[in-house]
């Protein structure tokens, strides 16, 4: 993998060298000079590794991006071809330099860094590709906004760099095999995180109280009519992408926290609240997106309401050992939210206004937390069980020569 990553530094010269001809900006430059740098310092490992880490996976994934706008504009009939190459090139890019590189990191607390690193800022914040020429209502407009590919891409991120470290990914942990006790337990549990998830929706504009728990009005959702975003493919998009990236990043972080907190009695909740601290403050972006036009009084508000969701969601992750109901539940959270169709957007039910607002907040804080706090209570022995699979260094067979 060490000569993959090696010849991947000396394309990715060629492709800034077609990039500088084509665009001739000052970071187009000074990423050359940094590939360059990165050759000529490779034999020397206290400069190459902070390199490599930090700098040249930002390099890589957005030189995929760059030479695929280039592509688009002299070959604007194959677009939806480049597309795809770009969205594979996207997802796959960083896997050398993970491995390579990120699995050389042996401290937890600069692994789970490294990862903050690559995930918010390396990869979160790429732009997507200039479409010009495509339609801005089609799919593929949507799939090109809504992040799904560089959400894939901090799975496989996740994927490669969890298993160079030696631990276990766990996307379907068969925790509740030949127990079907814990499993009715679990489906009960999963059951009423959807019955949340549209309590938290609803109960932002109910009128009476009926509406509040149960009567609720379905014509106020209609993802063709979302206040928030363009058109429905948006609305599913974007809430895939939210579902899949930010619960991967959830578990990296999860694990990691559990791995720094090893020797600690209080592992467990540690790294649950870590883990939900880690997911509430990068929301606060969404005050800055020109798309979802976000109040920054809306934005704190959102973060309050993420840490509660996040201290649940990483509970369920360690009670079931698996990722994927998080990843369900988190994505139909976002689909009932951007499905909010303007009549919504009033402020006219019970909780309506900024004080309403922070009340439906609190209100959410305390469900997802309680049901956080009663699962990790609940099912310590099972969670702890878990939480020693999810941390125990395993042999790999990704190796790095």
């Amino acid at each position: 993998m060490k000569k993959v990553f090696q010849t991947q530094i000396y394309l990715n010269i060629l492709i800034a060298i077609i990039i500088l001809i084509n665009y001739h900006t000052v970071k187009d430059w000074i990423y050359f000079g940094i590939l360059v740098v990165a050759v000529l310092v490779n034999k020397n490992k206290k400069i190459s590794q902070p390199i490599n880490t930090v700098l040249i996976p930002m390099i890589f994934i957005e030189q995929v991006s760059y030479l695929s706008d280039i592509l688009i504009q002299h070959f604007s009939k194959m677009t939806l071809l480049i597309f795809g190459i770009y969205a594979v090139g996207t997802i796959m890019v960083l896997i050398p330099v993970t491995i390579v590189e990120y699995g050389k990191i042996k401290k937890p607390i600069w692994r789970l860094i490294a990862s903050v690193w690559m995930i918010n800022v390396i990869i979160m914040y790429c732009d997507p590709l200039t479409l010009k020429k495509v339609n801005p209502d089609s799919f593929l407009m949507s799939l090109n906004k809504s992040g799904l590919v560089y959400a894939l891409a901090i799975l496989v991120y996740v994927y490669f760099a969890v298993k160079s470290w030696g631990y276990e990914f766990c996307f379907n942990l068969p925790t509740f095999k030949g127990k079907k006790l814990q499993l009715l337990s679990f489906i009960i549990i999963f059951g009423i995180a959807i019955w949340l998830s549209f309590f938290q929706t609803f109960s932002r504009f109910a009128q009476r109280w009926q509406e509040l728990f149960w009567n609720w009005d379905f014509s106020l959702l209609d993802p063709t009519e979302s206040a928030l975003l363009k058109n429905a493919w948006s609305v599913f998009l974007y809430s895939i992408e939210a579902g899949i990236g930010e619960e991967a990043t959830r578990y990296i972080n999860l694990v990691l926290l559990l791995v720094i907190f090893k020797n600690k009695k209080w592992q467990i909740n540690g790294a649950v609240l870590g883990s939900a601290i880690l997911f509430a403050l990068p929301h606060i972006g969404n005050a800055f997106n020109s798309e979802l036009k976000q109040t920054p009084i809306a934005t704190v508000f959102q973060v309050i309401d993420t840490f509660g969701f996040g201290c649940f969601a990483a509970a369920l992750i360690l009670y079931s050992g698996k990722l994927w109901p998080t990843m369900i539940i988190h994505t139909l959270c976002d689909i009932l939210v951007f499905s909010e169709t303007p009549l919504t957007q009033d402020d006219v039910g019970i909780f309506g206004g900024n004080t309403g607002s922070l009340i439906h907040v609190i209100i959410s804080l305390v469900l997802w937390v309680s049901f956080a706090v009663f699962i990790l209570i609940k099912n310590r022995k099972l969670i702890k069980q878990n939480a020693k699979i999810l941390t125990k260094v395993q042999k790999t067979d990704l190796t790095i020569s």
